[in-house]
């Protein structure tokens, strides 16, 4: 699929954003972008069917990529003409945008011939909403669009040559343009697994661990490894997903990189990796302290939690109540020997790990079983009720 495929909606979790100009000194030219704000999704729509005829050669960029930066300029550019400071993810875009392009190995001319697009498309919008009695406000202002694009243009310029100098310098040019094939464009064969595989220097057969990185934990984890050849990092859209070749005994999860990160091991095939990615990501995304690496292991009764929830909302909701009932003590005790018992499935093991008798496990998991009305003892009550526990904050802290 190429960069320029159709793209219908913006990625989930965005923000929104407010636009309030406040007390403008040009009420006119004001409502004018009050009235484009209103209508920017017309603008990203129009970018998007110019965008199409522009060819990013062999670049492969998701198609959510396209999407969200041409919202956030559009977004930018409005703040800009109506002389309102930017937020703080949109004072970065411009570098941000560069960056990602420089590592997706898309050709400069190719770029800045998409951004120009950004007048059009912003004089066509305002033109709309102009019509005929605003025409003579928007004639007065064209400086202002003029200086938006031209300012983002020369920013672009500056921070793409800065990202591909060090890209070359640390000889990642290249390998980050055949991540991107791997994890944009499908392996139709073998013999592409194997070609690709040849390329990056590894076995196109072997098996692989992966990291899904997200949030603050990116910059450390790029710090950390990045100098690493034996570790593979691609960063889409805010999340860096790092792999390399499984060793025995010296896996990530033993070893511990020292950040939090979704976590996939034993992928078998160089092909498996994205997918493996996206379930590593999926990981990432569950709530966690610390620095530990989120597995299935023990984030599955978190996904199966929120899945169920959506299916049935209010799953959880009766063992939330019997438990926001008990007294605080009485509450930490049963979550503490509800945790120890489903993680040992052994009143002896779980007698050891919390330190007293058997017959006081006995009695805290017959007292679980009385408050929440299931039994951690029957497995098929003890798996709708591992997963209805872990929607409550404490049992998982």
């Amino acid at each position: 699929m190429t960069a320029h495929d159709g793209v219908t909606a913006r990625p989930s979790g965005t923000t929104p954003r407010e636009f309030r100009p406040g007390r403008p000194m040009e009420p006119e030219w004001t409502e004018l972008l009050e009235s484009l704000w209103k209508e920017r999704s017309l603008l990203v729509s129009d970018f998007l069917d110019r965008f199409s005829a522009i060819s990013y050669g062999e670049a492969l960029v998701p198609q959510d990529d396209v999407y969200r930066t041409a919202a956030d300029t559009m977004d930018m550019f409005l703040y800009q003409m109506a002389g309102l400071e930017l937020p703080p993810d949109l004072q970065t875009l411009p570098r941000e945008v560069a960056a990602r392009r420089a590592r997706q190995g898309v050709p400069l001319d190719a770029f800045l011939e998409a951004i120009r697009n950004d007048f059009r498309v912003l004089w066509k919008g305002l033109e709309r909403v102009a019509r005929d009695k605003g025409i003579s406000v928007l004639v007065a202002n064209m400086d202002r669009v003029l200086d938006a694009v031209e300012g983002y243009v020369s920013s672009i310029q500056q921070a793409y040559a800065e990202e591909e100098a060090r890209l070359t310098r640390n000889k990642q040019l290249y390998r980050q343009r055949l991540l991107s094939r791997l994890f944009n464009a499908e392996l139709g064969s073998p013999a592409e697994a194997q070609e690709l595989a040849e390329a990056l220097g590894l076995q196109a057969n072997g098996t692989f661990e992966v990291l899904a990185v997200t949030s603050d934990a990116v910059p450390q984890a790029q710090r950390q490894f990045e100098s690493d050849h034996n570790v593979y990092l691609y960063e889409n859209t805010g999340v860096l997903y790092l792999f390399r070749q499984q060793r025995q005994g010296r896996t990530w999860h033993e070893e511990g990189p020292g950040f939090p990160a979704g976590y996939m091991s034993g992928v078998a095939g160089l092909a498996a990796v994205p997918a493996a990615a996206s379930s590593a990501l999926v990981l990432a995304q569950q709530k966690r302290r610390g620095t530990g690496l989120a597995t299935m292991e023990d984030a599955w009764m978190g996904i199966a939690g929120r899945l169920l929830e959506q299916k049935f909302p209010g799953f959880s909701a009766p063992v939330k109540d019997a438990l926001d009932r008990c007294t605080p003590l009485e509450r930490q005790r049963l979550l503490q020997v509800a945790r120890s018992y489903a993680r040992t499935g052994s009143i002896k093991e779980t007698s050891e790990e919390l330190f007293c008798h058997r017959n006081t496990v006995v009695n805290r998991l017959h007292s679980l079983h009385q408050v929440i009305g299931l039994d951690l003892t029957v497995p098929a009550e003890a798996a709708r009720a591992l997963v209805a526990l872990s929607r409550y904050g404490e049992f998982t802290d």
